[in-house]
């Protein structure tokens, strides 16, 4: 390693586990296992910042490449076979997966922009899109901020802890939860270890878990994640489009039968995903996800929607996960307590965060806000359009205006 990156914050290898990935990439495995084996789809990589990745493409390969010498190990499956929803037959699967990146991954240079493409089966390419993300995020930081010290991630971790505590005990706020999201977007897996292991023993009583299944294993945390846009995505491929989001919840329950009950709102429009929401839908599922548009007209849509079919919104739970810092999740918290049930994931501003650090030559430091989205399924275009413009993607322009067509978006 150069002598110039700390060795605190960047391990040899970017991934060394199985379980170092969000848990709803295992929650929706496992669905594509039972109902989905022979799909077969298409995932692109997207940097919405404007900064060039070009120069670090052969070093991404590299690290993506070496994915196929990691495995599930014995003791990571006996963990997995006690999660009450994770079924035998599934994990006899785990125990025989194996990454298989020269086949399904392709990672190269098109007019001077990062490219990275994973095709195959849905079953087996599913896995990628977390350490794909993490890897192309940590190459980035290594070469670019190698030269950063560990405490400064620290006291920027610090501060902010006792910022949210000294605010709960001001604003009042009970059962504040929160959850860290920040696998794929984070710095390096070291700072991801350090800011979990230093929540879950100052804040028990509001950090609830992590996406991360390996730091959940790691700290006795509960692993949290449902379903993800490509879940929803999926559908589009396999019904008419105007009845894939029923599909999707549909088949989910018949997987899960209740647990996992959160539902992701925004694939198409919250609006779009409110009138298939039924009452069935309502009453079966714990709560909703939101990702994207305004917090608030989103919390208030769905509380009037549980009210119009007299469910008290009070069983509910919102989680929000769109871009959250601890001001955000505060404000949120304050404006819907007492009325319904929220919780938090947080993804960058907990594992990528390094204030206002400002490299030698005055270069301010900001993460990479980077994405790996399903595009095809089946030979066929899919389509995230979201409540915000500019998470929308879809390569299909045609597919793209006749989606928006049907659903009066």
């Amino acid at each position: 390693m150069n002598p110039t990156v700390s060795k605190e914050l960047f391990r040899p290898q970017v991934i060394t586990s199985a379980m170092d990935t969000d848990a709803y990439k295992l929650h929706m495995q496992q669905v594509v296992f039972e109902k989905y084996a022979a799909v077969q789809v298409k995932y692109e990589f997207r940097c919405r910042t404007d900064e060039n990745l070009a120069e670090f493409a052969a070093e991404i390969r590299d690290r993506i490449f070496a994915l196929e010498n990691v495995t599930f190990t014995d003791d990571q499956l006996l963990y997995l076979s006690r999660i009450p929803f994770l079924k035998p037959a599934y994990i006899d699967f785990l125990r025989q997966f194996r990454f298989d990146p020269r086949r399904y991954v392709t990672v190269r240079v098109e007019h001077d922009e990062l490219v990275i493409r994973a095709e195959g089966p849905w079953l087996y390419t599913i896995l990628f899109e977390i350490p794909v993300l993490a890897i192309v995020s940590e190459v980035r930081n290594r070469h670019r901020y190698g030269m950063v010290n560990e405490e400064v991630f620290r006291e920027v971790l610090y501060r902010k802890v006792a910022y949210l505590q000294s605010e709960l005990e001001r604003r009042q706020i009970d059962n504040f939860r929160f959850a860290d999201f920040g696998t794929r977007r984070r710095f390096s897996y070291n700072v991801q270890r350090d800011v979990v292991a230093y929540l879950a023993r100052t804040m028990p009583d509001h950090f609830i878990g992590t996406s991360n299944y390996h730091l959940a294993r790691e700290y006795g945390l509960t692993p949290i994640g449902t379903m993800a846009h490509e879940y929803l995505q999926a559908h589009q491929a396999f019904v008419n489009v105007s009845r894939s989001q029923k599909e999707a919840l549909e088949v989910w329950n018949q997987v899960y039968r209740g647990r996992l009950g959160v539902a992701l709102t925004d694939c198409i429009t919250s609006d779009a995903f409110l009138k298939d929401f039924d009452y069935l839908f309502s009453v079966l599922f714990s709560g909703v996800r939101h990702d994207s548009g305004d917090p608030f007209e989103w919390g208030e849509k769905f509380i009037r929607h549980y009210e119009d079919f007299d469910i008290d919104p009070r069983t509910k739970t919102l989680v929000f996960s769109d871009g959250l810092n601890f001001d955000r999740a505060l404000d949120i918290a304050e404006h819907f307590q007492g009325r319904i049930r929220t919780s938090f994931g947080i993804g960058t501003f907990l594992t990528n965060d390094l204030g206002d650090f400002r490299r030698a030559d005055g270069q301010a430091y900001r993460p990479l806000n980077i994405v790996m989205k399903m595009v095809e399924c089946d030979g066929m275009p899919v389509a995230k359009i979201s409540d915000e413009p500019g998470k929308s993607m879809c390569n299909d322009p045609v597919y793209l205006a006749n989606l928006k067509a049907r659903f009066n978006v």
